[in-house]
């Protein structure tokens, strides 16, 4: 016998359905069409009504304990069922909670990939890394592309940068296109307490932002040694 059931997750869903629940979304998009680029959207993440045969389905009931550093917390339980290569058909669409836009330009495909809600550029498409099978004015042509699709967005549009490796992509395409000012410092650091040291991606993470905040964007450039095992607890 089939039920409906609610639920939750990630669904390819189309833009209509999307601008229904976010008609706020449209002028960004006819912002993005106007300037020649396309779009599509990714990890859209909602609440939908499906139709499901419960009697043809084994559920899996498994347990997640809590994190160690968390014992006096209460594990918790989740079901889960594999229902073959195809996603189970949506009937309604009860709440679309959040979605991605990827901006394609004429030569790059997903140039960026942005946050409508937090207003952030979620990930920079980095030419120079991705095709180093090609090289010469064609890369450099869509490497330009996706920094004026990225200047665009930062400097009209109000979006910050997401992470520390959006940072790193977007100081590529200034140090290529726009020549900045540069000058190198180097930090000495020793432990004052040990209790306090952070991991080595949060540390980045918090020099990141503090530098950005102030007009800066910087590159940690990786010693031989293995500097991020100074920042595992506890401290050899």
């Amino acid at each position: 016998m089939k039920y409906t059931v609610k639920l939750k997750g990630e669904f390819n869903l189309s833009e209509s359905d999307i601008k229904q629940f976010h008609p706020w979304i449209t002028p960004l998009l006819e912002e993005i069409r106007k300037k020649g680029w396309k779009y599509d959207f990714s990890n859209v993440n909602a609440e939908v009504l499906v139709e499901l045969n419960l009697n043809e389905l084994t559920l899996n009931l498994k347990y997640y304990p809590p994190r160690i550093e968390r014992l006096e917390e209460k594990g918790s339980y989740e079901i889960s069922a594999k229902i073959g290569d195809k996603p189970p058909a949506v009937m309604k669409i009860l709440s679309i909670e959040k979605f991605n836009v990827e901006i394609s330009t004429e030569h790059c495909w997903c140039a960026v990939e942005i946050d409508p809600f937090k207003r952030k550029i979620k990930s920079i498409h980095d030419i120079l890394w991705h095709d180093f099978n090609r090289s010469g004015p064609n890369k450099l042509a869509e490497a330009r592309e996706v920094y004026e699709v990225v200047k665009w967005l930062i400097d009209e549009k109000g979006f910050i940068l997401a992470d520390n490796y959006v940072v790193e992509n977007y100081k590529k395409l200034l140090d290529l296109f726009e020549k900045p000012y540069k000058f190198t410092l180097t930090l000495e650091v020793s432990v004052k307490d040990e209790n306090k040291v952070p991991s080595w991606e949060a540390l980045k993470k918090d020099l990141y932002n503090f530098f950005y905040e102030r007009g800066f964007l910087i590159e940690l450039k990786k010693e031989d040694k293995d500097v991020s095992s100074l920042f595992r607890k506890p401290i050899p």
